[in-house]
C-alpha cells in the first residue's frame, strides 16, 4: 500500500484518534538530470515524510481485572498507545526505474529503542507514471 508505514510493526500502537501526515516531493531529476551517463535513465529522486500521532481515550484503554467488558490487549502483542511523540518515518529513494520500479530507503525516527524493530529498511514498489 502507499500510504502505509514502511517499519510499523502489525498492532505496535493502537489509537482511537490519529493524525497522520504523508509529504512526498518528486525531484523530477533535478539532480540526476546533471550527471551525464544516469540523465539518460530518466531517473527521478523522491524524498517522503510520513507520520502518526494519535491517543487512545481512557474509556476505551482496558484495565487489568476490569468489570466493564472490555476485552485485554494480547499479552504477547506490544500494541500501546502513542504517547507525546508522533510517529515518524523519512525516506529517500529512486523512481522511473525501467518506468514501472521505485525503490525508497526508509528511516525510522521516532521510538528507534523499541525492542524487535527496525531502525532503518528498503521499501519497494511498482510504480506506474504515464
Amino acid at each position: 500500500q502507499p500510504e502505509s508505514y514502511a517499519l510499523l510493526d502489525a498492532m505496535e500502537f493502537v489509537s482511537d484518534q490519529t493524525l497522520e501526515w504523508d509529504f512526498t516531493y518528486w525531484g523530477g531529476g533535478a539532480l540526476l538530470s546533471r550527471v551525464p551517463l544516469v540523465k539518460y535513465l530518466k531517473l527521478r529522486e523522491v524524498v517522503t515524510f510520513r507520520g502518526l500521532w494519535g491517543d487512545l481515550a481512557s474509556r476505551n484503554r482496558p484495565v487489568e481485572g476490569s468489570a466493564t467488558g472490555q476485552l485485554l490487549f494480547p499479552a504477547d502483542a506490544p500494541c500501546r498507545p502513542l504517547g507525546r511523540t508522533p510517529y515518524m518515518e523519512l525516506g529517500v529513494g529512486l523512481d522511473n526505474i525501467f518506468t514501472i520500479l521505485r525503490v525508497d530507503y526508509v528511516w525510522r525516527l521516532t521510538y528507534r529503542g523499541t525492542p524487535g524493530v527496525d531502525r532503518s529498511g528498503v521499501r519497494v514498489a511498482l510504480h506506474f507514471s504515464f
